[in-house]
């Protein structure tokens, strides 16, 4: 199933928090982003360009379990 190994990818990406997430001079570790979009809290041409696409995956998976 490459869609769902591409989605688990994809969903791995989302959660590793970004570089300006981190901050150099704190003692804490950040494990997880808290961002909403790809690439920060904005929505971008790479964020409408994929919604599409999850939405489909999303839709064969209901017809699918159905």
């Amino acid at each position: 199933m490459p869609a769902l190994y591409l989605h688990l990818k994809l969903d791995n990406y989302l959660n590793s928090p970004l570089p300006d997430e981190i901050d150099a001079y704190s003692t804490e570790e950040i494990t997880v982003s808290c961002r909403k979009f790809l690439d920060g809290d904005e929505l971008t041409l790479a964020d409408c360009n994929l919604l599409p696409k999850l939405h489909i995956i999303k839709v064969c998976i209901c017809f699918s379990a159905s």
